[in-house]
């Protein structure tokens, strides 16, 4: 499923129009991404019963290019990891 038809769907479920269901979609990931940018490392967004996001911090590390075969640092970042809830699992 891609976001035109989870949006497609939102709408039929709500029983709104799609442009509205874009709307929601759009503020829902705005929301989330915006409160674990904030949050930073070890911040999180619990939806029971669905899952969790959280915010995941990665180190720099030596690395190698696999073109030159080079060793080089990779850049620290924070990602977004998302943990399914304990009913979701077996999905």
């Amino acid at each position: 499923m891609n976001k035109k038809e989870l949006v497609g769907a939102l709408a039929d479920s709500c029983g709104t129009t799609q442009a509205q269901a874009a709307e929601f979609c759009e503020a829902f990931t705005s929301t989330i991404v915006g409160h674990l940018k904030s949050a930073g490392d070890g911040g999180e967004v619990n939806l029971p019963g669905f899952g969790k996001f959280i915010a995941k911090h990665r180190p720099a590390r030596e690395m190698r290019n696999p073109a030159t075969g080079q060793m080089m640092m990779s850049k620290a970042k924070t990602g977004m990891q998302f943990r399914a809830a304990a009913a979701n699992k077996d999905l």
